[in-house]
């Protein structure tokens, strides 16, 4: 059985303006060829619409696209939430190589896409063991590149050890 559609990631156009809030997490980025320049990412705490009975979660870009409070929304405030983390990953995706976080390498940022639900949990199953094969395997690769080498050389066990470079 597929989930309840979710609202709309950004307000509706008609909705009031509503402020952040009590911020819960937040994020700093660089800015590339700005000095000691940041971007940040501001979440506030998830709130419950008492017209839809639907909850929304407010945050904010500073020093990036627009300035201004938007909203995900969601049937809880952990959807609510969950949808937020999608929509600043989206719209950060246009500005990934002009941005570093401290945590992740070039052109990443730390939010990661998750995996859509909307069509019910036999399909989202299905996705969880696609990437948990593609992950395995990758990482079995990464451990065979590292492993020492051991060879017969003049009649004894040799260990070669493969360069990192």
């Amino acid at each position: 059985m597929a989930t309840r559609a979710k609202r709309p990631v950004t307000k509706k156009k008609d909705a009031q303006s509503r402020p952040l809030g009590t911020v819960i997490a937040e994020r700093s980025l660089t800015i590339v060829g700005q000095g000691d320049s940041l971007a940040r990412i501001r979440v506030g705490k998830p709130r419950k619409d008492r017209a839809t009975n639907d909850y929304f979660c407010p945050f904010i870009l500073l020093g990036v696209g627009e300035q201004k409070v938007r909203q995900a929304w969601g049937i809880d405030s952990m959807q609510a939430l969950q949808n937020a983390l999608q929509a600043i990953r989206i719209e950060l995706a246009s500005h990934a190589d002009d941005l570093r976080w401290e945590g992740g390498q070039d052109g990443w940022l730390g939010f990661s896409q998750t995996l859509p639900d909307l069509f019910g949990p036999k399909f989202t199953r299905r996705l969880e063991r696609l990437v948990g094969r593609e992950t395995d395997r990758f990482a079995r690769t990464l451990e065979a590149a590292n492993q020492p080498i051991k060879r017969l050389v003049g009649g004894k066990r040799v260990t070669i050890t493969k360069s990192r470079h």
